[in-house]
């Protein structure tokens, strides 16, 4: 893609939305265009952190955990910000290029980096984000490894305790 072009599916982008033309400037600095043949691992489950997350501009790709596939990335997405919000900061599934071909936006921040003012607010939303994603796949990822039974007659999305207040 042109400059101009990437330029624009960043300003596009929702999951970088908030973020002022200075800041996404800074980012497509750090920013290196990828074009990935299908089957190709962009990030492997447990890998080290290596400093970066992308940005998928076209194609899609497969995310997989334990071997499992669990969905797809489409379209103008960010993908690889949770390892920056692990404990061990490292890789939670393989992304994979489960179209012919994709191509992404390789973005370069030390956790230092991304921690810096400059990059607060897409740190603080990238966060939220990792959050929701982290909830959501621990109520998915138990039926990949135990699925309910049709003898099953309890539903765990339904058999939850109340918090305690």
């Amino acid at each position: 893609m042109e400059y101009n072009d990437v330029k624009q599916v960043l300003l596009d982008c929702a999951d970088l939305a908030g973020l002022d033309e200075s800041t996404q400037a800074l980012l497509l600095w750090r920013a290196q265009q990828l074009t990935l043949s299908a089957g190709t691992a962009i990030y492997a489950e447990g890998a080290p952190i290596d400093d970066t997350f992308c940005l998928l501009l076209t194609g899609y790709l497969s995310i997989e955990h334990a071997g499992v596939v669990l969905g797809e990335i489409s379209d103008r997405h960010i993908f690889g910000e949770m390892a920056y919000f692990t404990n061990l900061h490292s890789r939670t599934a393989t992304v994979r290029v489960a179209s012919p071909e994709a191509v992404v936006l390789s973005f370069k921040l030390t956790p230092a980096e991304f921690s810096s003012p400059p990059f607060s607010v897409l740190k603080r939303y990238l966060g939220l984000q990792a959050w929701h994603r982290f909830v959501s796949n621990s109520e998915i990822l138990p039926f990949i490894s135990n699925p309910p039974t049709s003898s099953s007659t309890s539903s765990p999305m339904t058999d939850r305790s109340e918090p305690p207040r």
